[in-house]
């Protein structure tokens, strides 16, 4: 704050100049202090009081309108005394106002001007000057010169007039206090786990009292999406059931389907009557109603319409504000309502899922069958709770075992489940074993009208791994190759693939005769594994994998230390990259 005396040479006038942070509390500080400054000038009670009202008022409407771009700027009080006038400046940095041609004391239901009006009135001039991204509103008014006698009518019109605004203004603040009090108590409730149905009559209840409404239809928007369901008709005694109204009807019968599908609120009025048709006439009596529709995240949660009996009162814009207000509140708890019950889906469904993922991991061998001088080595990892992938080591009769992996088109729970029936059918067929590419084709033949009728398929090799022969019979469904790794010089033959189980009825697969010398190893795997990537997204590929599992099988010498180093290869190639499908493999090994 500071005061400075003007231009001796001319008028003799003292200045002022505060300035205030845009917010209430300070506008209020800086008020005070011109206060203090106005009554040190000697000014009247009545005028300390008149400026200090004007000047407060000003102040609160350049925050209540301040942009928040413009919040770190100040307001700022300029006031200049002479002898016989007193001038305020008050400068803001909102978007302005159109002033008005004429200022008078607004309507009842006017959103807004009754602040105008009491700054004229406590002044005798006042006018506004609007720039781009800062104003000033000019109050002037003369200062008592000797005992002049006052034009008594002239007063009391003015005071009048100041009464009626004030009265208004009381009016308002009253209901004001009344909606806050509701705000505060249902602000309490959201998120909590209130049924809409009881929170939205509790709600719309006290809507109707303070709005001072005789009539409320709340209708939300059904789970099809399709068609606006009534889930709330006050009062009780309006008890018959509106009809839904489907949101593909054309909306000009309806003010419901109108105020929906054009975002706005639709009026009526014994002048702008209802449809005849309009299916809201059956609950809500001609007079004077409004429907407003809401909308989360842009979608139509559903609509609320108010109404009265009295044709002669329309709601005020205040009234109107708070329809805006109680309905925000019942949008964000049936949001949050609906949240909740996908939080609990979400939990019911993640524990089926881990109970499932409990049930195919005990589908897995508990541990791998001996078959020397062969040693061998597993893993499956899924990239959800449940996969399609899977593997099986069977004993196959004396020192023979039968190792199958395979992978079921898809992720989650089907493809678990088809995997399971996989692995059953193909333990079924013991007779078959020493014959992988008669098993396969038996399989397929089984399974391929379960599979083609859900457009789904699997990918499989089986292995018949002979001990006393030392070799690898083999016979692939479309499923990856099969890798080797030899220390020394050997050729292998590359397993035959045909058709995926489920593609063609009559598929005939053919197997393939491969021996293993000692310290060679194969790799029987999964596309998890070649079509892994990293974080930039690069593939793995079918030769880098090749490259993984001869270093991994060259810095090793049995099954188990293979596995893990290819696990661990494949995990730093993959880096922080989540798991993008599931990822098996069997490794088998010739111990020298």
């Amino acid at each position: 704050m500071n005061s400075t005396p003007n231009d001796p040479q001319a008028e003799h006038r003292t200045a002022l100049r505060v300035r205030t942070a845009c917010e209430f509390s300070a506008v209020r500080a800086g008020v005070s202090q011109i206060g203090a400054w106005l009554a040190e000038l000697g000014l009247p009670e009545a005028d300390l009081g008149a400026w200090e009202l004007a000047l407060m008022e000003a102040g609160n409407n350049a925050v209540k309108y301040c942009a928040p771009p413009a919040r770190p700027l100040p307001i700022i009080f300029d006031l200049s005394a002479g002898a016989r006038d007193l001038e305020a400046r008050v400068t803001d940095h909102t978007a302005g106002f159109e002033w008005p041609a004429a200022i008078a004391l607004p309507k009842p239901d006017a959103e807004c001007g009754r602040g105008l009006y009491l700054m004229k009135s406590l002044t005798d001039e006042l006018f506004y000057l609007r720039h781009p991204g800062e104003n000033v509103l000019v109050l002037r008014r003369s200062r008592p010169v000797g005992k002049a006698v006052p034009d008594t009518g002239e007063l009391q019109r003015r005071a009048a007039e100041a009464e009626t605004a004030l009265s208004d203004m009381t009016a308002e603040l009253a209901a004001s206090y009344e909606s806050l009090v509701a705000v505060f108590r249902y602000s309490s409730e959201l998120g909590g786990h209130t049924e809409i149905k009881d929170f939205s009559q509790r709600l719309l209840s006290d809507l109707m009292q303070i709005a001072e409404a005789d009539g409320v239809v709340l209708r939300l928007l059904a789970a099809d999406g399709k068609k606006l369901d009534t889930v709330l008709l006050l009062p009780a005694k309006n008890a018959a059931k509106l009809p839904p109204l489907a949101l593909a009807d054309h909306y000009t019968k309806s003010a419901e389907l109108r105020a929906a599908g054009l975002r706005m609120d639709i009026w009526f009025s014994p002048e702008e009557p209802l449809d005849p048709a309009d299916p809201l006439r059956l609950a809500m009596p001609v007079g004077n109603g409004i429907c407003h529709a809401f909308y989360v995240a842009d979608q139509l949660v559903g609509t609320v319409a108010l109404g009265r009996l009295a044709a002669s009162r329309p709601f005020t814009a205040a009234q109107v504000n708070l329809l805006h207000t109680f309905v925000d509140f019942l949008a964000i708890q049936i949001v949050n309502a609906r949240l909740l019950a996908e939080r609990t889906t979400a939990r019911v469904t993640g524990r089926e899922l881990e109970i499932a993922a409990e049930i195919q991991r005990s589908l897995l061998p508990a541990e791998l069958p001996s078959c020397l001088p062969f040693a061998l080595a597993a893993s499956c990892q899924s990239a959800l709770k449940v996969g399609g992938d899977f593997y099986d080591v069977i004993p196959a009769g004396e020192g023979a075992v039968l190792l199958v992996i395979a992978d079921v088109m898809g992720k989650g729970v089907p493809a678990a489940l088809f995997a399971a029936v996989l692995r059953s059918t193909i333990r079924s067929m013991g007779h078959l074993f020493a014959q992988p590419g008669e098993l396969l084709t038996a399989v397929n033949k089984t399974l391929f009208l379960d599979l083609s009728r859900v457009n789904m398929f699997a990918t499989a090799t089986v292995v018949y791994l002979d001990a006393e022969r030392g070799g690898l019979v083999s016979a692939s469904a479309g499923h990856c190759p099969v890798l080797f790794y030899c220390p020394t010089p050997n050729q292998f033959i590359p397993v035959q693939t045909g058709f995926p189980l489920g593609i063609e009825a009559g598929t005939v697969y053919r197997q393939t005769v491969n021996s293993l010398p000692a310290g060679a190893a194969a790799l029987l795997y999964t596309d998890g594994l070649n079509e892994a990537r990293n974080g930039d997204g690069q593939l793995l590929g079918e030769r880098d994998l090749l490259r993984f599992f001869t270093e991994s099988a060259a810095e090793t010498g049995d099954a188990e230390g293979t596995k893990h180093h290819l696990l661990r290869r494949l995990s730093e190639f993959r880096g922080r990259a989540p798991l993008a499908d599931d990822q098996t493999l069997i490794v088998i090994r010739h111990l020298l």
